[in-house]
Order: structure tokens, then C-alpha cells, then sequence
């Protein structure tokens, strides 16, 4: 009785949306319970990781307005690499929007 469902492959929409809730609210928790350092460090690695991919989307960018656009295969594979995840990072990737 006082189980909840046996993992995420819940049907109910609102059932989905109340987990889901509950896991953002549990992850909020974590991050609150982290030290100084930790919260630095993960700042930090946000920064490097926003710098990083908006001076690689920049210069693909300025290459193809030099040199015009490259095949559709090879500018995916640019912008995918430009715009790697972490694996440490899971749940921010869940949130991001796929290009």
C-alpha cells in the first residue's frame, strides 16, 4: 500500500509531472546541501562549458561565412561536438534543448 509505482514507466500524466516535480525538488535539496567549494566548482564548470561552446559555435560561424556552409553531416557533427555533455551534468542535460 504505501509503495509507489515500480519506476518512471507511469502512464497517469499527472502522476509523471508529480514525480517529476519531486525529483526536481529532491535534486534543489542536494545542490542547497552542497559546501562553498562544491557550489564554486560547479559555477565554475558552467561558465567554462557556456564560454567554451560559444566561442566554437562563433568561429564555425565565421568560417562558414568565409568559406560558405559545409555538408549538413559535417556542420551536425560540429555543433554536436561544440555542444558535448558531461556526464557528470545528467540531470542539467535532461532540461537542455537538443540543437
Amino acid at each position: 500500500l504505501g509503495e509507489g509505482p515500480a519506476g518512471d514507466d507511469v502512464s497517469d500524466p499527472l502522476v509523471r509531472t508529480f514525480l517529476q516535480r519531486q525529483r526536481r525538488l529532491e535534486e534543489l535539496g542536494r545542490r542547497r546541501e552542497r559546501s562553498l567549494g562544491q557550489r564554486l566548482g560547479r559555477f565554475l564548470a558552467k561558465k567554462y562549458e557556456l564560454f567554451r561552446r560559444s566561442a566554437l559555435m562563433t568561429l564555425i560561424s565565421l568560417r562558414n561565412l568565409a568559406l560558405g556552409r559545409p555538408p549538413l553531416e559535417q556542420l551536425a557533427r560540429e555543433v554536436a561536438w561544440a555542444t558535448r555533455r558531461d556526464a557528470g551534468d545528467a540531470e542539467d542535460a535532461e532540461r537542455r534543448p537538443e540543437l
